[in-house]
């Protein structure tokens, strides 16, 4: 059975320990720059147009020594040589890009690429010039130049012009420039239709050079020392060979390439070292630009490069199964060697290209079981993109010049030194050390420069005396141009996991607000305290037909019946948020919440008051409240109180009422120890119903029909016995819990579903919450708990193997179950509950080979909590009350209907309808209450007759008030 990958799902990613987003990036000026920086590499007469000031004429007399024209093109990275094996790389980029991603450009940025484009190619064309006889490969003599610290206005250095002469073989330089030329004459193919013709005349006679004299260039022993260790072909020249003959084909649309790189793949060995893509090695690119031909042309004689490239794609989802590409913990894509952001930028941009023609084809990539999305490898992109402009664990640009910080000593030599301008003396071979020795900034900014980047710990030290981290290339910007053309023009993907806090919440004001909505969900007396003004008394004889006192609780959402499962549930998060996070509350918060606490816990104690025979399971009938609009004080459908009378079984709601009881219990000890050794012993008495009388309350009949399908048990009961068991262990220390535990465990199929978490599932919690025991008193019993939570955590986290949490295109953690933000709120609640067991006991999370901190866990709930206060793409805040927008028609009888202070007399059954459907803003204001949420796509339609967007759940607001609790008193969690 194929899997699929959510298309919304993963999205962002990389999370590591890095920090979130401060900001939305600007990707049209970072385009603007990435391509301005080619400007200060230019060699040559510089133009009038020249845009980077600090830059003057140099290497005028290149390739005099041979009689011959080789001025022009860039220099590679810092130094002053020009290598043609590196050079032809950027050109081929530079054109792929623009092939690929022109038409999102601006015209002016479109323009701009074409001239850097041009620049490199008007070059290549004179190395190739003397061909059939003669190539030329490389200008400047790269010891002496590596031995001097000077401008390129300056050199003093050799100029050596190095040649290839047939039958000598320079097949990888060759081929290579075969590969710029050809993707060359496709760029500028409309814009100037000579030019490219002439482009690709020079690209079919370089290739008949490259495939007549085979081998590499550097096996010529007159120019060996001189191109290595420089950009000595390391990886041999057949992928050259291939990469050329299939931009010849994509140029060309001729059918003889078509069959070499059909018949050459396997001899070549192109079906090796796949997950490569740079300078040296084609085979990654290779396989991505051949496979559009079996995309988009079905041509399946092509499919086992389709197949290695899809291999590729496949290999850089984490999620995927099989061998994976690194990424270091703050979530750069690792390759050991060299600077690590020139393959961050090339592969990233396969991505892009890869994920066009699967869209342009309606297709997905396939990795075994797994089906991804195109937009998921654009994802993946994009985190590369953002660690790159600053969204890394160092906090810093690694383009010079974008963002506040970047790269000031970088290892370029007319950068580090002062301009002609500003110093019109030559400044000589060694004087220039003082420079190179420097501590200060360079002088010259490199607008648009992108450096070699940090070490595999994500450490980068501003040093230029570190060349692989701190000196840029020409290799590294040239693809890089088309990927940040591409997130230009598609800004919808900066909504993703991690987007960025675009305002201070004030999570003060939050908290209060969720503890104050529960006064707003009260039934029976209300106190003289009572704060939700527009509220009275109601239901004040519920369990009448039963002979027994059933006033009290809270009505579970904008209804008005009592139903106890999901009651339960609610005590037990507002008193974990109280034991977990009281400590960042205020002595009135604080206070209001026991208050919260209580209201539902004496209650509760009345529904379990004539154990061991009978519990009390609902108060009142669904259907016909359902079938009526009005308020709660006004009730006049029927409050029948259902019950189950042993042996009848109950597992479920009793679990969980001991939960409540039990957690409630810890919550009081210190301010009331007599009131919370009665929650106590009432616990343990209802989990021995419980756990005698195994099976679902839903499985009695007279109550199926009253709790069905509105909180009827669809995960089970065992659950609940496991989660009720848990709470007991940690209220009472009892060891006969810990054998329960430790007993059912496997039985009770505690290792499946552990990645739910809600008033019908408790087997994330119970795992989380036993887990403690094993964080802080070692009981080696429960570690098995503490695994399956930790999968729970490495779940959060779209890099790690194995099955993944989903999210909106905005960030929000979503499950497909009724309103999202029930969800939301409990898996956020024990994500940042796992993650302060983690940081008291001074210990990261472990998934596989990968480490979290706890932070990491923290501002993953931060992004949700702020997504709920507003932080999302309809702007809207989910809890009433909370910021300026937030809904007004919520699907709620009593803030719906003008409250009994304004007017006395009753709104019938009936009469309430005409309300419901009105377009106008409910008149009383549930404030705190947060509502069910937006949809998998982010939106939201706050009308009151959409009850899964708008209606408020008390199980949505409890987990949330010790989420805001933590927020308030650690606001910058980044």
């Amino acid at each position: 059975m194929k899997l699929h990958l959510n298309p919304l799902s993963v999205i962002f990613f990389f999370l590591f320990g890095a920090a979130m987003s401060s900001k939305q990036h600007d990707y049209s000026d970072a385009l603007s720059k990435s391509i301005l920086f080619f400007e200060g590499q230019r060699s040559g007469y510089l133009p009038n147009d020249q845009r980077v000031p600090w830059r003057r004429n140099s290497g005028l007399s290149d390739g005099w020594t041979h009689n011959t024209d080789l001025t022009g093109g860039y220099y590679d990275a810092g130094d002053n040589v020009k290598f043609n094996f590196p050079m032809a790389f950027t050109t081929t980029m530079l054109a792929w890009s623009v092939i690929e991603f022109g038409e999102l450009m601006p015209p002016p940025e479109l323009r701009n690429a074409l001239v850097a484009l041009r620049w490199s190619s008007d070059y290549l064309l004179k190395s190739v010039s003397q061909l059939p006889n003669r190539i030329f490969v490389q200008v400047g003599d790269p010891i002496a130049d590596h031995n001097c610290w000077e401008r390129p206005e300056d050199m003093d250095t050799p100029r050596t012009a190095y040649v290839v002469n047939a039958p000598n073989p320079a097949s990888e330089v060759a081929g290579e420039i075969t590969a710029a030329l050809s993707a060359a004459s496709i760029a500028v193919r409309s814009s100037d239709p000579g030019y490219s013709q002439t482009l690709l005349q020079n690209a079919v006679k370089t290739f008949q050079f490259a495939d007549m004299h085979r081998g590499a260039y550097s096996s010529n022993d007159d120019i060996k020392n001189d191109v290595c260790p420089f950009y000595c072909d390391f990886n041999g020249f057949q992928d050259e060979l291939l990469w050329g003959a299939a931009w010849l084909r994509k140029a060309t649309g001729d059918e003889s390439y078509l069959s070499y790189i059909e018949s050459n793949r396997e001899p070549f060995g192109a079906s090796e070292n796949v997950d490569e893509f740079g300078w040296d090695n084609k085979i990654g690119g290779l396989n991505v630009l051949v496979s559009k031909e079996v995309i988009a042309g079905n041509m399946y004689n092509l499919e086992a490069y389709k197949a290695s490239a899809e291999s590729f794609m496949c290999s850089l989802v984490p999620e995927s199964p099989g061998q994976h590409v690194e990424y270091t913990p703050g979530g750069l894509l690792y390759k050991p060697g060299g600077s690590q952001l020139q393959h961050a930028t090339t592969i990233s941009f396969l991505l892009l290209v890869y994920a066009q023609y699967l869209s342009r084809s309606s297709l997905s990539l396939n990795c075994g079981s797994l089906s991804v999305p195109p937009d998921h490898l654009r994802r993946l992109a994009k985190k590369q993109v953002d660690y790159i402009l600053g969204e890394n664990p160092m906090g810093l640009s690694y383009m010079v010049g974008y963002g506040e910080r970047y790269p000031k000593r970088i290892h370029h030599r007319g950068s580090s030194l002062p301009s002609i301008v500003d110093h019109p003396g030559t400044i000589g071979c060694k004087d220039g050390s003082v420079y190179f020795n420097s501590t200060e900034p360079n002088p010259n900014v490199l607008i648009g420069a992108v450096v070699g980047g940090p070490e595999e710990d994500d450490k980068y030290d501003d040093d230029r005396s570190d060349f692989r981290k701190s000196e840029p290339t020409t290799y590294i910007n040239a693809p890089f141009v088309g990927v940040l053309a591409y997130f230009a023009a598609n800004p919808i993907f900066v909504l993703l996991l991690l987007l960025p806090t675009v305002i201070p919440h004030d999570y003060s004001d939050a908290l209060y607000k969720s503890i104050l909505f529960f006064e707003g969900q009260r039934s029976g007396r209300l106190p003289r305290e009572q704060r939700m003004l527009w509220r009275s008394d109601s239901a004040l004889k519920d369990g009448e037909n039963l002979n027994t006192d059933l006033v009290g609780g809270y009505y579970d959402a904008g209804d008005n019946v009592k139903f106890h499962f999901p009651m339960a549930f609610t005590a037990t998060m507002l008193a974990w948020s109280s034991i977990d996070f009281s400590c960042y509350m205020s002595e009135n918060d604080f206070s209001h919440n026991l208050v919260n606490i209580k209201w539902a816990t004496d209650y509760l104690l009345k529904t379990v008051s004539q154990l061991p025979h009978r519990i009390f399971v609902q108060v009142g009938e669904a259907q016909p409240d359902h079938d009526c609009w009005e308020r709660p004080e006004d009730m006049d459908t029927p409050r029948t109180a259902f019950a189950i009378d042993a042996p009848g079984p109950a597992s479920d709601l009793a679990g969980e009422i001991t939960a409540a009881l039990a957690a409630a219990s810890i919550a009081f000890k210190q301010s009331r120890p007599i009131y919370s050794q009665l929650l106590l012993s009432k616990a343990i008495q209802t989990f021995r119903y419980a756990d005698m009388h195994r099976g679902s309350y839903a499985d009695n009949q007279n109550v199926h029909t009253a709790a069905c399908p509105f909180y009827c048990s669809n995960n089970g009961y065992k659950d609940e016995l496991l989660w009720g068991a848990a709470w007991l262990r940690r209220a009472t220390g009892s060891d006969y819990y810990l054998e329960y535990l430790v007993n059912n465990r496997e039985t009770f199929g505690v290792d499946y579903n552990y990645l739910d978490f809600g008033w019908d599932s408790k087997f994330g919690g119970a795992d989380v919450l036993i887990a403690k025991e094993v964080f802080e008193k070692n009981v080696s019993a429960l570690t098995p708990f503490k695994d399956i939570a930790e999968k729970m955590m490495c779940a959060v986290f779209p890099e790690t193997a194995g099955p993944h949490m989903s999210y909106t295109p905005g960030g929000l953690l979503y499950k497909p179950v009724g309103s999202q933000l029930q969800s939301t709120a409990a898996m956020s609640f024990v994500i940042l509950t796992y993650a302060d067991y983690l940081s008291k006991s001074s210990q990261q999370l472990s998934c596989g080979n990968l480490k979290f901190q706890s932070d990491s866990l923290r501002r993953i709930v931060k992004r949700q909590v702020d997504y709920i206060l507003g932080d999302n793409p309809m702007h809207v805040s989910y809890m009433v009350g909370y910021g300026d927008q937030y809904p007004r028609q919520v699907h709620h009888r009593g803030s719906s209907i003008p409250s009994v202070k304004v007017q006395s007399t009753a709104f019938g059954c009936i009469l309430g309808w005409n309300i419901f459907h009105s377009d106008n803003p409910n008149p009383n204001i549930l404030v705190g209450a947060v509502v069910g949420g937006p949809n998998v796509d982010d939106t939201f339609v706050g009308k009151r007759t959409n009850a899964t967007d708008t209606e408020p759940t008390t199980y949505i607001n409890a987990p949330l008030v010790g989420v805001f609790a933590y927020f308030k008193s650690n606001p910058n969690v980044a």
